[in-house]
Order: structure tokens, then C-alpha cells, then sequence
């Protein structure tokens, strides 16, 4: 059977244009792969990935009370090593927060190691061991003798590993993921991305936060020509609530209060609120976030009572204020705009002692 090959000048024109049209998009992935390639230093990402490959049982630990960055890190770092035939293994203290959703593989994610044979542990989004929580603290005597790759973006980082890469100008750990991957020619599959787009997401707030860089966006597109799809973090982690969790924020809002003329603002969770709304713990997220879009604050913090005794504090801040900053007062760090801390008071107590300072702070500018 034979049929008429030939095509009409119109169709010559289509052909050819979408021929040139996907060259083109080629190139331009091409080009943003080299772009992101060279935001990372060859010899770091050399000595890092060396390790990777030389492994062949590797342990991947985000930080406890983890957040999407922490937990998309470990994920999507692990689909990456995977099509290399490595054997990982993502861990966490604390349990995968029920509205993320949006995390390919966090089925996947222990809170209590199988066994302690790994050849590597990859520590993500923290640089100190103790923010691994329980994790580390069951597993003590494994972590400080193990080889451990760290790599994180917070300027408080002192690094916990033989090889650290940390980089604060990344404004997520995700995004210097995204940077070490394309660096060493790794593919990024569908999966991998949306577990580094959903960092990149959630650790700038959609792109709002100002360590938000032309770098950043540029992994955030590079991802979504992966596959990543924002719509599908955004939607779930910024929109939807469920009813206990709207009660929760009712509860919480309840107890607002405002000082410096409304430059800061605070609001307290007690345990009682938790169990009254039929809530979870982790339900208080984007409380911090949503208490600093009050008009004119500057300072934002949400005091949380923990079951210890302590004092959990989350800090959101405008500039020219410095979460971070507030936070190491208490012992704590992070972001410039997002930080926390614990402060070993009851509630009741660190309520009026953290207000006094960040009044202080505020009133002064010294921190």
C-alpha cells in the first residue's frame, strides 16, 4: 500500500515551525541548566556527589517539625540518587504533616530507622545534628560517627558534615539542590521536581519573600519544564483548611494582641486548643504568615505550648526587622524573614518575656 508523501506549502510551514519551535525550547532549557549549573562551586559539587555515587545504602534525614523544603529536599534528592541505583532511605522525627499532599513519595517517609547500614547520610535543611530531633537522639552514637553529606541554606549553619554545602543566598534548600543536580548532569525527573518546586514554594511563600532572586525563579521554571506543577502546591498548602483546622485558627485568633503601635503582633496556642478543635499539631502552619498580613505589622510571632513545658516561638518579619536575629536571642535561627526558636519557659512565662524583648528590639533597633 502505497500513499502521497508530499505535503501542501501550508503544511511545509507548520512542520517546519514546530520542528523550530521545540529546538528552540531545547536550547533554552539548555540554557538555564548551564545558568543554574554555575550557581555552585565545581569542586563542592564534585566532592559531594563523589560520595553520593561511591555509596551504595544512603539515608537521607530531614529536620524535625519539618516543612516542605526540609521534606521535599529529602524526597526529591532521593529520586534523583535512585536512577543512579542507590538504595535510599528518607527519614524524619516527626510524621509527614497531613496537607502535604503535594509531596510525591511521602508514603515513603520513617520516622524510626529500619536499621543503621547506610554507607552515607545526607542531612538536609539544618546544619546541626540536634535539629533532627528524636531522630538523632535515638540514634546518637550512628549519626556522630557516620559520613554525612550536609547541605542547607540558613546563615546560622555551622555544617555537620565532611563535605557542607551551605549557601544562604539559595532561598531554599531546594533551589541549591536543584543547582547541585543540574551541576553534576543529573536528570530531574517529574517527581523530583515537585518535591523541589514545593521548597522553592513554600520557603519564599510563593515567590513573596525578598530572599526570592532572579536564581530562584529561574530553578522555579526550570522545575516546572520538568513537570512540576504549582497549582498543585500552592492550592493545598496556602488554601484549603479542613473544618479543624479553621477552628484551630478561630481559637488562635482569638487570642491576638498587638504592641508598638501595631508593629508587632502575637498570638498564643495552648495545647487545649489543639484537642478542643479536634485539631493536629502540625495544623498551625501558615498561622506566622497569615499573622503578619495584618496591616502595619512588621513583627509577627505565634507562641506555641509545647507538651514539655517549653515554648515553641515562630517569627515572621518585614524589613527592615530580622526573624533570625529575635530568634538567637532564645537560642534559635533561620531565615531572615522566618525563624523559630524554643524558649524553656511555660507559656504563661515566655509570653510576657518574648514581648518585652521584641519591644525592646523594636524601640531600640539593637537586637
Amino acid at each position: 500500500m502505497t500513499g502521497d508523501s508530499r505535503l501542501g506549502e501550508g503544511e511545509k510551514r507548520v512542520a517546519v515551525s514546530g520542528d523550530s519551535a521545540a529546538t528552540d525550547k531545547t536550547s533554552e532549557r539548555k540554557a538555564l541548566a548551564a545558568i543554574l549549573a554555575a550557581g555552585i562551586t565545581n569542586e563542592l559539587a564534585e566532592a559531594a556527589w563523589r560520595l553520593m555515587m561511591d555509596a551504595r545504602r544512603i539515608l537521607l534525614i530531614a529536620h524535625h517539625n519539618p516543612d516542605p523544603d526540609a521534606l521535599g529536599s529529602a524526597l526529591g534528592l532521593a529520586f534523583a540518587l535512585e536512577a543512579h541505583d542507590k538504595q535510599c532511605v528518607v527519614a524524619c522525627a516527626d510524621p509527614v504533616p497531613a496537607n502535604f499532599t503535594f509531596l510525591p513519595g511521602r508514603e515513603r517517609v520513617v520516622t524510626e530507622l529500619p536499621a543503621e547500614d547506610f554507607d552515607l547520610v545526607i542531612a538536609l535543611d539544618a546544619g546541626e545534628l540536634s535539629r533532627y530531633g528524636a531522630l538523632y537522639e535515638r540514634h546518637q552514637a550512628f549519626f556522630d560517627g557516620a559520613r554525612i553529606v550536609n547541605i542547607d541554606h540558613h546563615a546560622t549553619s555551622t555544617g555537620c558534615g565532611v563535605v557542607n554545602i551551605i549557601d544562604p543566598a539559595s532561598a531554599a534548600t531546594a533551589e541549591l539542590l536543584t543547582l547541585l543536580l543540574l551541576n553534576r548532569g543529573a536528570a530531574i525527573s517529574q517527581d523530583s521536581a515537585q518535591c523541589l518546586l514545593a521548597g522553592i514554594i513554600t520557603d519564599t511563600r510563593s515567590f513573596e519573600f525578598d530572599a526570592t532572586t532572579e536564581r530562584t525563579l529561574t530553578a522555579g521554571a526550570y522545575l516546572v519544564g520538568c513537570g512540576a506543577v504549582p497549582e498543585a502546591i500552592i492550592k493545598p498548602m496556602y488554601r484549603l483548611k479542613p473544618y479543624p483546622k479553621m477552628k484551630l485558627w478561630g481559637r488562635v485568633l482569638a487570642s491576638v494582641q498587638t504592641a508598638a503601635d501595631g508593629r508587632v503582633i502575637w498570638a498564643t496556642l495552648r495545647q487545649r486548643d489543639i484537642a478542643e478543635a479536634g485539631a493536629t499539631p502540625d495544623m498551625d502552619d501558615g498561622l506566622p504568615s497569615y499573622l503578619l498580613d495584618t496591616d502595619g505589622a512588621e513583627i509577627a510571632i505565634l507562641l506555641r505550648e509545647g507538651d514539655d513545658g517549653k515554648t515553641r516561638a515562630s517569627v515572621r518579619t518585614t524589613g527592615p526587622w530580622d526573624a533570625s536575629k529575635l530568634c538567637a536571642h532564645y537560642g534559635g535561627g533561620g531565615h531572615i524573614r522566618a525563624s523559630g526558636c524554643t524558649v524553656d519557659a511555660s507559656i504563661d512565662e515566655a509570653e510576657p518575656q518574648v514581648i518585652a524583648y521584641v519591644r525592646q528590639v523594636v524601640t531600640t533597633g539593637e537586637y
